[in-house]
């Protein structure tokens, strides 16, 4: 990671031509992916020749739901309270804590880096007010063979469940990113809340993320409930923001604003996002004081819009 640094430090201090502008954006650029991506390595202690360790579970195994009962029959329209967290694998000391305090009353939680290790596994198990369903990207074969992925839970069951994996891999460990989308019932509505959990694919171009965004326009285009697409989207550049913006546009989504804003940001750019349609904001809020993952928790109360 520090030699990456000192790349990138040395090339924004070189001399620039016309003939080598080109160039340099791209070695800018592929020397910017790969000190991200080592980073990521250098943050779950695995070193470029120990990726084999990530399992990419086959289709039948990428679905896991944990506390299947249902504990409500729907949602109520007028007060749906929204909670968004990438969890950083529950790495922080501080996870657990934030975590059950933050959950608590909330009626749809869409969690990112999920990692059913043993401390967070036994949280979500022990834990009778969710129905949980995760997507899980790869297996941790040198740690209990751990899944981790994205996680979308309620008190209300869902009518549909499904997954979706991104197109593209993530360089040297080779892994996939997930969608999980779920479906919840509203009370007096034949419609649904149509929900779509991302944990976007990142030390990629801005191409690649693309096509991901891509996959959300297929799940969320036709369908004429209330919507929300939220996460984190790995938006650390210009570029990457402004396609998320462009799908966020076809779709009729409007993004969430938070007055207190201390969402996570990467190069000055924020990554983590709530975009939603036919819902009301009656209030938000990011939780920057918490210091239970590198993110900061993002609640939304919403009201389906009549």
């Amino acid at each position: 990671m520090i030699l990456c640094l000192q790349q990138i430090n040395a090339i924004s201090q070189a001399p620039i031509s016309c003939h080598n502008t080109y160039r340099l954006g791209f070695v800018m650029k592929k020397t910017i992916h790969l000190a991200l991506a080592l980073s990521f390595l250098i943050g779950l202690n695995v070193q470029p020749a120990e990726a084999k360790r990530f399992v990419i579970p086959s289709d039948d195994k990428v679905l896991i739901e944990i506390n299947g009962s249902q504990k409500m029959n729907a949602l109520n329209p007028d007060s749906i309270n929204l909670f968004v967290w990438n969890m950083y694998k529950g790495d922080k000391p501080h996870w657990k804590r934030d975590f059950l305090n933050l959950s608590r009353g909330k009626d749809v939680l869409m969690l990112q880096e999920v990692y059913l290790d043993y401390q967070m596994a036994s949280v979500m198990y022990s834990d009778d007010t969710f129905t949980y369903n995760m997507a899980t990207s790869f297996i941790d074969t040198k740690n209990r063979n751990s899944p981790t992925g994205v996680a979308t839970a309620s008190p209300v069951a869902p009518q549909h469940a499904y997954w979706v994996r991104s197109i593209d891999r993530e360089p040297i460990i080779k892994t996939p990113k997930m969608l999980m989308i779920t479906e919840y019932p509203i009370a007096g509505s034949g419609d649904t809340l149509l929900t779509v959990n991302i944990h976007a694919i990142n030390f990629v171009s801005a191409k690649k993320l693309r096509n991901m965004l891509n996959q959300i326009e297929d799940a969320v285009r036709d369908h004429t409930g209330p919507v929300v697409v939220a996460g984190d989207f790995n938006t650390w550049s210009k570029k990457k923001t402004q396609y998320l913006k462009d799908m966020a546009r076809h779709l009729g989504l409007s993004e969430v604003i938070f007055k207190n804003d201390q969402r996570m940001k990467t190069f000055g750019k924020v990554l983590d996002y709530v975009l939603i349609k036919k819902l009301q904001v009656i209030n938000s809020k990011v939780y920057g004081e918490i210091d239970g993952s590198d993110h900061k928790a993002m609640e939304v109360h919403l009201k389906v819009r009549e």
